[in-house]
């Protein structure tokens, strides 16, 4: 499969920025940007760092930061990490908050379930969490 790319737009509480060619990383955690883009945008620092093995071997310890990212129809909270040197690239994480998978045959992000939905499954029941937009959610459901 040849390398998969996303229009993505990063969205902080000073700012939105297009990507029109962000590299998407199904081997990543975490998505992955300059600090200069999460400061420029607004995106909030996380109060921790986290030790990140990079694809060559290399070991850094990583910066985090909450950011909002947007995807063809979805849009959702995630974080994302950076370092010296860091490269822009979309990592599974962020994927799977936003309910997205990259199809295999198609080389291209396809919805791995509908939009705003997310399910929570607890020892006592499950719950179907549902976001309709900014401060509209409410559950379904068992506790």
């Amino acid at each position: 499969m040849a390398h998969v790319y996303a229009k993505a737009t990063l969205i902080g509480t000073r700012t939105l920025r297009a990507l029109d060619n962000l590299l998407v990383d199904t081997g990543a955690t975490f998505t992955v940007l300059p600090r200069d883009l999460l400061e420029e945008i607004g995106a909030l620092r996380v109060p921790t760092k986290t030790k990140l093995e990079l694809g060559g071997g290399r070991s850094v310890e990583a910066e985090v930061y909450a950011v909002v990212v947007a995807i063809e129809d979805r849009e959702g909270a995630t974080l994302a990490v950076t370092f010296t040197d860091a490269k822009p690239v979309l990592g599974v994480r962020s994927l799977e908050d936003l309910g997205l998978k990259v199809d295999p045959v198609s080389g291209s992000l396809e919805a791995a379930r509908p939009p705003g939905v997310a399910y929570y499954y607890t020892s006592i029941g499950s719950k179907r969490i549902f976001n309709d937009g900014p401060g509209v959610h409410y559950a379904l459901g068992s506790d």
